[in-house]
C-alpha cells in the first residue's frame, strides 16, 4: 500500500472517529434515539385478505345470548372527525381492587400487560391517566386546548386507553425505559397499540405519544403493528360487508340492518364491537380445521384493503 493511500485511510479515521464517539454517547445518553431508528425492524407484515366463507344472518338479540359471542367496546374509533354521541357510555369494572376503573374489555389484557412488564424490565408499570368523564375532559380542554383533546374526541371518555409510566420515567422520557421500549415493541402481543405512532401524525393530526396505550384485541394490534397502520388507516380500509381473513381470525365491518347482522359461520367464538362510524365489526376467531395459511400479498384490489 503507498504512503499516500495509508495517510488517506488515516485521515479518513482521525475524521470520522469523533463522529462515532459523538453518536455513540448521544444513543447512549438519548436510547429512545436508537429505538426509533431501528423500531422498523423485525416486523412482519400480516396479510389479510377477501374470502367466500359463508355467512350467517342472525338478530342481535339472539347474539347476545350466545356463550361463544362477546358485545364490547374495543374498535370505537374516536378523534375528531369520529366524535362521541354526548349519551356515550363506557363499560367499566375496576382493575384489581384497585380504586382504577377502565374499560371492561381490557382489564384481562392490561393484567397481562402489567405483568409482562415487570417480568421482562424489573419495572412495575403504573397508569398516570386513564378514564375521564366528560365533565374532566371538558375541564382539561378549558385549561389548555392545546394540549387536551376536545370533549368528545378523547379516547380516554372510553376506558380503552391509558397514559402509563414507570418509576423514573413519563410522558417523552416513557420510551427511554425497557419498560417503554418494551410496550411499543411488544404492547401489541397483548392487544394493545401504541395509538399515535411516530409515523401517523398527519393521519391522526396528534404527534408521537409512546406512553398512550390503545387497546383494540386481537387479531387487530398485531395487523397494525406489524403492517405500521394507524387505528383510522385501519379502520377505514374495511370495505362494508365484506368479509376477509388472516391465519386464525375472520373479520367482517358491517352496519346492522332491520336488527341483524351477519357473521362468519362455524367460528370458535366472536367479538362484536361498534366501531363509531355507523359500522360494527365482528371477528370470528377459526376453529383448528378452519385454520389455513394466507399468502402474503400486496395488491390492493376493489375488494381488498392495502395491508
Amino acid at each position: 500500500m503507498s504512503r499516500r493511500k495509508q495517510k488517506r485511510k488515516l485521515g479518513l479515521f482521525v475524521f470520522f472517529l469523533p463522529v462515532i464517539l459523538i453518536a455513540g454517547i448521544l444513543l447512549y445518553l438519548n436510547p429512545d434515539w436508537g429505538y426509533l431508528l431501528t423500531s422498523g425492524l423485525g416486523r412482519e407484515k400480516v396479510s389479510i385478505e377477501s374470502t367466500t366463507i359463508p355467512l350467517v344472518e342472525l338478530s342481535v338479540d339472539e347474539l347476545r345470548t350466545m356463550e361463544n359471542v362477546t358485545f364490547d367496546q374495543s374498535m370505537l374509533l374516536i378523534n375528531t372527525e369520529h366524535m362521541l354521541s354526548e349519551n356515550f357510555t363506557a363499560e367499566t369494572g375496576e382493575y384489581k381492587q384497585s380504586g382504577v376503573y377502565m374499560n371492561v374489555c381490557i382489564l384481562e389484557a392490561y393484567t397481562e400487560l402489567s405483568a409482562a412488564v415487570t417480568e421482562k424490565t424489573g419495572d412495575k408499570l403504573y397508569i398516570s391517566s386513564g378514564i375521564r368523564d366528560r365533565v374532566k375532559q371538558q375541564k382539561l380542554y378549558e385549561q389548555d386546548p392545546e394540549t387536551a383533546t376536545v370533549p368528545g374526541a378523547s379516547e380516554h371518555e372510553t376506558g380503552l386507553c391509558m397514559d402509563v409510566y414507570v418509576t423514573g420515567f413519563a410522558g417523552d422520557g416513557f420510551l427511554k425505559s425497557e419498560a417503554g421500549m418494551f410496550i411499543n415493541s411488544h404492547g401489541h402481543e397483548y392487544g394493545f397499540i401504541i395509538r399515535y405512532p411516530n409515523y401517523g401524525e398527519e393521519i391522526t393530526g396528534i404527534r408521537f405519544e409512546p406512553w398512550h396505550i390503545r387497546y383494540v384485541g386481537q387479531p387487530h394490534a398485531d395487523i397494525i403493528y406489524n403492517n405500521k397502520l394507524t387505528l383510522e388507516e385501519y379502520i377505514l380500509e374495511f370495505k362494508e360487508g365484506i368479509c376477509y381473513e388472516t391465519e386464525r381470525y375472520f373479520i367482517i365491518r358491517q352496519r346492522i340492518e332491520e336488527g341483524v347482522l351477519k357473521v362468519p359461520d362455524g367460528c370458535e367464538s366472536y367479538v362484536i364491537s361498534p366501531d363509531n362510524t355507523g359500522c360494527y365489526f365482528i371477528t370470528g376467531k377459526k376453529k383448528v380445521s378452519q385454520i389455513r395459511n394466507i399468502v402474503s400479498t400486496r395488491e390492493i384490489t376493489l375488494d381488498q384493503p392495502p395491508f
